[in-house]
C-alpha cells in the first residue's frame, strides 16, 4: 500500500483504492524508486521491498527461486510483492468500461484501425481485446518497445493517435502524430506531453474530439476559400476598374468578418 500510494500507474490506483477499501494502514515509506516498465522500489522498517512485474522478480536475488513460482490465471494481470522473501502477489482483472466497445466500434465503421499497446501479459490482453473487437495487440512491452511500435506503424505511412494515461504512456504518446490523455485519471507525465486531453475520463469524449477535428478542418477549408476568392476576385475587379477600390478594400475586410462568423460555427454546432 505505502509503495503504491507514491506511484502514477493505473494499476498502483486500483491497489490503494482497494486498500483504502479494507481498511489498509499505510506505513511509513523511508525511500521510493519507480523502475520505469517495472515496478516500484523502497525501503519499509529498513528493508528493501520491490513490487512489480515478474520480470523485476527474475532480475533480483530471488531469480533462481522465481522460475518455481506458479503462473498468474490467463485473465489477470499479477504484481509481485517482494522483501527478503516473496511477500505475495496481487491479481487483476481489467474492467472493461460499458461505453468502449460501442466507441470502438464506432472508430472501425470510421475505417480507423485500433491496437492495444500495453506491458501486461499477452493472454491477459489477448482476452480484452478479444471482448473489444480490437484489430491487433501487442502486449508484454516496456515503455521503449511501444515507442518502437508506433514508430513501425508511422513508417508504414500510417497516421497515429495514442491515448493513454499512465507515467510509461509518456513517451509512446510523445512519439504518436496526435496523443490523447485521459483527465482525471492521467499521469503528470501524460498530462504534459497530450495534445487532446479528456475531461472526466470519459472515452466517448474521444469520438467528440474526433468530429470537432474533422469539423474544425473543413472551417478552415471554407474560410481559405473565401479570404482568398475574395481577395482574387476584388484586386481583378479593381485592376479592370470593374468597381471602386474602396469598394474592393471594404469587400475584404467584409470578407474577414464572414471568416469570423463561419469559425464561430465550432462553438454553436454539436460534435457528440
Amino acid at each position: 500500500y505505502a509503495l503504491e500510494a507514491n506511484s502514477q500507474h493505473p494499476l498502483a490506483r486500483a491497489i490503494v483504492r482497494d486498500a483504502k477499501a479494507r481498511g489498509v494502514r499505510e506505513l511509513g515509506l523511508e525511500e521510493f524508486q519507480s523502475i520505469t516498465g517495472q515496478g516500484v522500489a523502497g525501503r519499509l522498517g529498513g528493508s528493501q521491498v520491490l513490487l512489480g512485474r515478474r520480470e523485476l522478480l527474475e532480475k533480483g536475488p530471488l531469480a533462481e527461486w522465481s522460475k518455481q513460482l506458479p503462473p498468474a490465471p490467463a485473465e489477470l494481470a499479477e504484481v509481485w510483492v517482494v522483501g527478503k522473501d516473496v511477500i505475495g502477489r496481487v491479481l487483476l482483472r481489467d474492467q472493461i468500461r460499458a461505453e468502449s466497445k460501442g466507441v470502438l466500434a464506432e472508430l472501425k465503421r470510421l475505417g480507423i484501425k485500433t491496437i492495444m499497446l500495453t506491458g501486461d501479459r499477452r493472454q491477459a490482453a489477448e482476452s480484452v481485446a478479444l471482448e473489444l473487437g480490437l484489430d491487433d495487440v501487442k502486449a508484454g512491452l516496456t515503455p521503449e518497445e511501444k515507442v518502437a511500435a508506433i514508430q513501425a506503424e508511422k513508417k508504414g505511412g500510417r497516421k497515429i493517435a495514442m491515448v493513454g494515461d499512465g507515467v510509461n504512456d509518456a513517451p509512446s504518446l510523445a512519439a504518436a502524430d496526435v496523443s490523447v490523455a485521459m483527465g482525471a485519471r492521467g499521469s503528470d507525465a501524460a498530462l504534459e506531453q497530450a495534445e487532446v486531453i479528456l475531461m472526466h475520463d470519459r472515452i466517448e469524449n474521444f469520438l467528440s474530439a474526433l468530429r470537432l477535428s474533422k469539423r474544425a478542418k473543413r472551417i478552415i477549408k471554407q474560410n481559405l476559400a473565401i479570404s482568398l476568392g475574395v481577395v482574387v476576385l476584388m484586386a481583378g475587379a479593381s485592376i479592370f476598374g470593374i468597381v471602386p477600390l474602396a469598394l474592393g478594400v471594404a469587400a475584404h475586410e467584409g470578407s474577414t468578418v464572414v471568416v469570423c462568423l463561419n469559425s464561430l460555427r465550432l462553438l454553436l454546432g454539436k460534435n457528440r
